[in-house]
């Protein structure tokens, strides 16, 4: 089932670069990326109440929110942050390499979560074959940018 999910996974994955190069050229009609980025979410956001309602989930209980920690509402500013660089940086270097690099971001600092387990995530330590895959893809990005 991993393997499924993992298959799944990338097939996401790959969306990523499309959207990216759709946002990208949205925003050529709309003339700055953080308009771009706005309407991402706009329409997410339409596409997530929607889903929502057909799904039939329960409404959120607000007043949980209230004894939440502050930091757990950064996900929205760091998804805003992400979709707004792709859109600034895919006409500068290209897709492939905005999206290697940023995979590799998210390998660095997964991978530090994952030791620590941090955010109460179990713990899965670094090792010395997820060290070694990461600077295989930073060597990736290098031969991508370059040729």
């Amino acid at each position: 089932m991993k393997i499924i999910y993992t298959l799944i996974v990338l097939l996401i994955g790959c969306l990523l670069a499309i959207q990216g190069s759709i946002n990208t050229q949205l925003t050529t009609f709309l003339k700055h990326p953080l308009q771009g980025a706005l309407v991402n979410f706009l329409v997410g956001f339409i596409c997530l109440v929607g889903f929502n309602l057909i799904l039939k989930t329960q409404t959120p209980d607000w007043g949980q929110l209230k004894i939440a920690p502050w930091y757990l509402f950064a996900g929205g500013m760091l998804g805003a942050i992400f979709v707004s660089s792709v859109i600034f940086f895919i006409p500068k270097i290209g897709v492939s390499t905005v999206l290697a690099a940023s995979i590799a971001g998210q390998l660095v600092a997964a991978s530090i979560i994952d030791h620590f387990g941090y955010f109460g995530l179990a713990v899965h330590p670094i090792s010395a074959g997820r060290i070694a895959g990461i600077l295989l893809l930073l060597g990736g990005i290098f031969l991508i940018q370059r040729y």
